[in-house]
């Protein structure tokens, strides 16, 4: 934590997301946070370096069933967010910008220790990702009725293949970006298996997804705590699109490297991309 700038009492927030997932992590930051003296630029840093590296076990998983290997996600995650992390504390101090302390405004309450509530929580848990999901895939299938989706695709298309991202490949970011890793999971793997979708596009995409995913909920999210809008969403956004590109570039020169020891046998099967 000491070298992002952040006291090592906030290590066990992280490492919470790490491990498990946001929600998780946030009731240790608001029952630590009363007993810490940060600032608005620590907490920034600390929210920005969760939404690009969190739940990892699971989203990992997802990421290996699209095909790249659990141990690079993991590998690229963290040091993708420890980067970021470090550049944006350097620049919120170069600039005295956001120095002012930090308060708190709420509280959540500590799980309930009996085991039925235990219980309780964990169906409700059950049902509010069914409710999401159902609502997201619903929602997918309206754009699709509706041509919006077709819209989309074509607004994409040039942008994505600046990053080496062809148009088959476009569901798989609309879906990563709004829902989520967690929640479009089971529709990002459902697209490659299609085999439709070329091996470059899916490791870039699945790439892009890991550190730009779920923007909507889990940056208002950040923001609820204290994070400012200018980490959470435009250095997220700005750092994931160029390490996405960087990524690009570097799979260019070393795809060898990258279909012996990223790809599983899944993604090795799919078609080569056409320029």
């Amino acid at each position: 934590m000491g070298l992002i700038g952040l006291p090592p009492e906030l290590g066990i927030v992280w490492v919470t997301a790490f491990a498990v997932n946001i929600y998780a992590s946030l009731v240790l930051f608001v029952n630590l946070i009363p007993g810490l003296e940060v600032t608005v630029s620590q907490i920034t840093v600390l929210a920005t370096g969760i939404l690009i590296c969190h739940n990892l076990p699971v989203e990992s998983a997802i990421s290996k069933a699209a095909g790249v290997s659990f141990i690079y996600t993991v590998l690229f995650r963290l040091v993708s967010a420890f980067i970021i992390c470090f550049i944006l504390g350097l620049i919120y101090d170069f600039f005295n910008f956001l120095n002012e302390p930090y308060s708190t405004y709420f509280k959540i309450e500590p799980p309930r220790a009996e085991w039925h509530f235990w219980i309780q929580d964990q169906l409700l848990n059950l049902l509010y990702v069914f409710c999401i999901v159902v609502v997201m895939v619903t929602i997918l299938q309206l754009l699709k009725v509706l041509g919006i989706e077709s819209f989309l695709k074509k607004i994409l298309v040039y942008p994505l293949k600046l990053f080496g991202i062809s148009k088959e490949a476009t569901n798989i970011i609309i879906v990563g970006i709004t829902i989520g890793l967690q929640f479009g999971g089971g529709i990002l793997i459902k697209e490659v298996k299609t085999g439709k979708i070329d091996k470059q596009s899916v490791f870039l995409a699945v790439s892009m997804l890991n550190l730009v995913h779920a923007a909507i909920e889990d940056t208002l999210l950040m923001i609820a705590i204290g994070g400012h809008y200018s980490g959470v969403f435009f250095a997220r956004i700005i750092f994931g699109l160029m390490i996405s590109l960087l990524m690009f570039k570097i799979y260019k020169k070393f795809t060898s490297f990258y279909e012996k020891y990223v790809f599983d046998d899944s993604i090795k099967n799919l078609p080569t991309f056409k320029h």
